[in-house]
């Protein structure tokens, strides 16, 4: 079960670091620079909180929890199921608290399965790390480089295997908060592209 006082507080903190850390010099912020921010940083928790669960949790090898699929360039690009269940699976996924948004604002759903097709297919390719028909001030993958190391030190408070729902709950504030600047559902679209290609990345991993 989520026990949301630890998660609000978690989401409410580092919603306020992502305040701070992505304001413009003037003061504004950019809906869909911060909103692929957060989306990034939710399907790179998936990604780990699985790693700590299975990999560092009953110790098996990563390979036999993951499909890792090297592309041409070197990279490596990590596929499962239970990140998948994570992002847009089960009754807490992150897809859970996105659509939420969406039905309390009577709104039209994004093609999520759409989104997971291209993040798989554009792995490895040009239009990898890039919203689809956005302009956001970094990459998805830059933004998990930039921004995951102090995410992860308020996230960490979560119990195993969670961190993404304290995200996926600021990504729910997020939403609410931009809902006059930019259409929910593609606020939705963005937190889902972003976190379906953020999910698939590696940072450190061996």
């Amino acid at each position: 079960m989520i026990n949301n006082t630890v998660y609000k507080k978690c989401a409410d903190e580092l919603f306020a670091r992502l305040m701070l850390g992505l304001k413009n010099p003037d003061g504004s912020l950019h809906p869909q620079s911060f909103l692929c921010c957060l989306g990034s940083l939710a399907g790179y928790a998936c990604k780990q909180d699985v790693i700590n669960e299975y990999v560092k949790g009953k110790g098996l090898a990563l390979e036999s929890v993951f499909d890792v699929i090297p592309s041409k360039a070197g990279e490596k690009f990590y596929f499962s199921d239970l990140v998948d269940e994570k992002l847009a699976g089960g009754d807490h996924s992150l897809w859970h608290y996105v659509s939420a948004v969406l039905v309390r604002a009577n709104a039209a759903s994004p093609d999520v399965k759409e989104i997971f097709e291209h993040a798989v297919k554009s792995c490895g390719g040009e239009d990898f790390g890039k919203v689809r028909s956005c302009e956001t001030g970094e990459s998805i993958t830059d933004y998990v480089k930039l921004m995951w190391k102090p995410a992860e030190r308020i996230i960490s408070e979560c119990p195993q295997g969670t961190m993404y729902a304290c995200i996926a709950m600021a990504a729910q504030k997020a939403m609410n908060a931009f809902r006059s600047a930019l259409p929910v559902t593609e606020q939705a679209r963005i937190v889902m592209e972003s976190a379906a290609a953020a999910a698939r990345i590696s940072l450190a991993e061996k």
